[in-house]
């Protein structure tokens, strides 16, 4: 289900399927209070979909805030419920780490510094 909804120059969403039954999300740009929105609705939309897997890469993230940790949180508790693999991709980015280190969410979210390879088809 794709529903029209604002988008915040301030970060940029895109979506891949790089291979059947899973999904990137690549996030660029502040993910704060204003734009947490938009991630929300994209990852809920794609959730719907129940892939086997959806990973956030978040390795070109300028800020993440604790409203972006947030979503990353209830994203994690909706993917859980269909049976979804959700992982959050840091790359080396320290801004990234720090954030999740400091809210704890590292504890609670499935964490790499790299993207999976695909799955065969």
């Amino acid at each position: 289900m794709n529903l029209p909804r604002a988008r915040h120059p301030g970060l940029r969403l895109r979506t891949a399927w790089p291979a059947p039954h899973a999904v990137l999300v690549t996030a660029r740009g502040d993910l704060d209070s204003v734009t947490a929105g938009d991630l929300a609705a994209l990852l809920s939309d794609r959730l719907w979909a129940t892939p086997d897997r959806l990973a956030v890469d978040l390795s070109e993230v300028d800020f993440l805030g604790v409203a972006g940790v947030r979503v990353l949180l209830h994203a994690a508790l909706q993917a859980a419920q269909g049976g979804t693999e959700l992982l959050v991709v840091t790359g080396p980015n320290p801004v990234v780490r720090r954030a999740l280190r400091v809210t704890g969410a590292d504890r609670r979210l499935a964490v790499a510094e790299r993207r999976p390879a695909p799955a065969p088809a």
